[in-house]
């Protein structure tokens, strides 16, 4: 069985894709294969000395206009007006978990910090479905449930680790949600939240120090630490030296 992992960003995100691979190669020496999501040609020109690259951009999403398709879902009031621009990459991700060259893929998002070996992930055992992630805590549920961005049934979910069987069932469910609802969904994160909650897919659910982002409770157990929104990518800029 061939394992890798799969990481990606844009131009927005690239000045972290050194800090993410000193953290990675520190610890880890499994293939890694870069998504282009629009780098700069510089960017690009450092990721295929480290590994392969497979270009990704918005405009191979088989979903054309994505924003001008939005009609008006209760989460369209809540969301910050810069979270727009975002939407296109979110969604592509999955269609990039699908161009995959490993049997069995561990997907980093780039402003994940990996802390320690990532043997113990990319080896879990997964259910039948073939795909592993974690959930958000029930408080960040119950607040995305209250401004409809998932519906009262739905659990928060992650998919900035996720570890996957290249034919996956769940990973191609989940595609299929996307091509359907997306003009209802604020992102590919809700759209698999709100599958899981209609759908019986048999998903792993592993432990959050795989995918640590509670900030205010430091976790020296922490295997990754992901540095989401804005407010952590302002503080971990600060703490990035550039030489």
């Amino acid at each position: 069985m061939t394992k890798g992992i799969l990481t990606g960003c844009n131009e927005r995100h690239e000045w972290m894709l050194k800090w993410w691979w000193k953290n990675y190669s520190t610890h880890n020496s499994y293939p890694v294969t870069f998504c282009d999501f629009g780098m700069s040609p510089s960017a690009r020109m450092w990721c295929q000395t480290k590994g392969e690259v497979i270009s990704q951009t918005a405009e191979m999403l088989p979903i054309k206009n994505l924003n001008e398709q939005v009609q008006d879902p209760p989460w369209k009031k809540h969301i910050a007006s810069y979270l727009w621009s975002h939407r296109p990459i979110w969604f592509l991700k999955p269609f990039a978990y699908k161009q995959t060259p490993y049997q069995r893929t561990l997907w980093l998002d780039i402003d994940c910090e990996i802390k320690g070996q990532l043997a113990p992930l990319i080896d879990l055992p997964l259910s039948s479905h073939g795909m592993g992630l974690t959930e958000y805590c029930q408080e960040s549920t119950q607040k995305m449930r209250a401004k409809g961005i998932i519906n009262p049934k739905a659990q928060c979910i992650s998919s900035s680790v996720v570890v996957y069987e290249k034919d996956s069932v769940a990973l191609s469910a989940w595609i299929e949600y996307i091509l359907q609802y997306h003009p209802q969904e604020l992102s590919e994160d809700t759209c698999f939240a709100n599958l899981l909650a209609e759908t019986p897919l048999d998903i792993t659910q592993f432990p959050i120090h795989f995918n640590y982002n509670r900030h205010e409770t430091p976790n020296p157990n922490a295997l990754i630490y992901h540095h989401s929104g804005f407010q952590q990518k302002r503080k971990l800029l600060q703490t990035i030296t550039f030489n």
